[in-house]
């Protein structure tokens, strides 16, 4: 394992890329044929094959991380600018694979070396080429799981998730980032749920396949919506150091100015049938957005009542000092009537301020406060679905309305640590998922924390949570 690192200032301002560029003039492609991006089956029995393994050695051997000819230097990149939980998450991710690709070519002497993908919804386990222990396998690192199949969801590919960029509602980017990009990290664990997962080669396979399911979303069908190229949204630059930069608007399709394309673009429309069941992971099967059976007993947890959290944020009320282990478990969010239909209306995009307060709140969110990880939780092999219960908007219902919000696990929390630089706080948005709810009463609302286990997985407690609470926020969510 590549344990080399440097000083952050000393990385970004010296590091520089062999080809390092800050715009890319779309005639330097012109003669450029497209290069297809393989599924590992299928690389694997190209020539490439032996190319992709020797740059691996070459760049593991580097010992200065400081060059982009050693595979340290791309770990940093990613540990001191990857944005996780926040806008250009796979547009920043597709520039970053890109230039990986290039350096890939030079290191090998290969110029017909493209990045293979794996394709985990038709094969997901980790192919056994990176499962090799021996010695001389440049692409076995030791991993908690090798099977995946539990962080794998449709819910991205439903025909309801409409929007791309994060703050819209029904959004695909934090669609994807939260499952299956953050489980599939968290299921394999180890190394691959730090922020030092590129260390780990299946990273690289593993980003391939989410840039793909970008790809197959945005071709599958009409109604997918992409903000315009001529969108602020796509003004400025990705940046991976001082010298290694792409423009925003390069990374709006992967054809255009990138010059590739997958051996398979259509999105995937069902999940391995060998999948893994488990007593304490209830699975959603049925659709993306329900917890399919019983909700999760409900813990005995301290309440915390409405006040303001900062000058621009406010919370309705939680629940204080949750500890997670294997069992999957709720919470009550006392919420009084008059700041649920606050919050409902502010969820539909409308601001409005609390009775008796002129402050104009524009979004709400379930937020995670202090989120730290156990001992027994930091390798990974496990997530948490989580779930926003309310009373149902249906007369007679016998259950509260179950809403998935997104996953909790290591490789999540340590991202937010290491954005934040303290600890975790995460925020789930509320924007555009709250049903008409007339049926509330005090201690209707809830939060449940899903427990999805790996094959491997830790016993005991492995997450801590100070405050879980609903919070109105002055910060607009809408999209550019």
């Amino acid at each position: 394992m590549i344990q080399q690192k440097i000083d952050r200032r000393h990385f970004l301002e010296h590091s520089a890329l062999a080809v390092a560029l800050s715009a890319i003039p779309g005639s330097l492609f012109a003669q450029i044929a497209l290069r297809k991006r393989m599924e590992w089956q299928q690389f694997k029995i190209t020539p490439q094959y032996d190319s992709l393994l020797n740059a691996i050695r070459l760049m593991k051997a580097n010992p200065n991380a400081s060059n982009p000819n050693s595979w340290a230097y791309w770990t940093n990149i990613h540990i001191n600018r990857c944005p996780h939980g926040v806008p250009y998450f796979l547009a920043w991710h597709r520039g970053y694979l890109y230039h990986f690709e290039r350096q890939l070519r030079i290191v090998s002497g290969d110029s017909n070396l493209i990045l293979p993908y794996w394709d985990y919804y038709t094969y997901a386990t980790i192919p056994a080429e990176f499962t090799d222990p021996n010695s001389t396998n440049p692409l076995y690192v030791n991993r908690l799981n090798v099977n995946v199949r539990q962080a794998l969801t449709l819910a991205p590919f439903s025909p309801t998730v409409t929007n791309f960029q994060r703050g819209a509602a029904n959004a695909f980017e934090p669609i994807l980032e939260n499952q299956p990009h953050n489980p599939v990290h968290d299921i394999i664990g180890n190394i691959m749920s730090t922020m030092n997962s590129p260390v780990d080669p299946i990273f690289w396979l593993h980003h391939a396949n989410v840039d793909r399911l970008w790809v197959a979303w945005i071709t599958a069908a009409a109604g997918r919506k992409m903000p315009a190229k001529t969108k602020p949204y796509w003004s400025g630059v990705h940046t991976y150091t001082n010298t290694l930069t792409l423009p925003r608007v390069s990374t709006y399709d992967t054809r255009t100015i990138l010059q590739y394309y997958y051996q398979n673009e259509a999105m995937p429309a069902s999940i391995p049938l060998a999948q893994v069941t488990n007593a304490r992971a209830l699975r959603v099967q049925a659709g993306p957005d329900q917890l399919p059976r019983s909700l999760p007993p409900t813990g005995s947890f301290k309440i915390s009542g409405p006040r303001p959290t900062s000058a621009a944020t406010f919370s309705l009320g939680g629940a204080l000092h949750l500890s997670l282990d294997r069992r999957s478990i709720s919470a009550q969010l006392p919420v009084n009537p008059e700041h649920w239909t606050a919050l409902q209306e502010i969820g539909r995009g409308k601001a409005m301020s609390l009775r008796g307060g002129t402050t104009k709140y524009k979004s709400a969110h379930l937020v995670l406060d202090q989120v730290e990880l156990a001992e027994n939780g930091k390798n990974g092999g496990y997530f948490y679905q989580v779930y926003l219960n309310m009373p149902s908007p249906e007369a007679g219902a016998s259950r509260p309305t179950s809403l998935l919000l997104g996953t909790l696990g290591a490789f999540q929390i340590r991202s937010a640590v290491h954005h934040g630089h303290g600890a975790a706080r995460l925020r789930y948005s509320l924007r555009g998922i709250l049903p008409n709810a007339s049926l509330l009463r005090v201690g209707m609302v809830s939060v449940s924390f899903v427990r999805v286990d790996g094959d491997n997985n830790p016993a005991g407690a492995v997450i801590g949570i100070g405050e879980a609470h609903l919070e109105l926020s002055t910060e607009e969510t809408n999209p550019q």
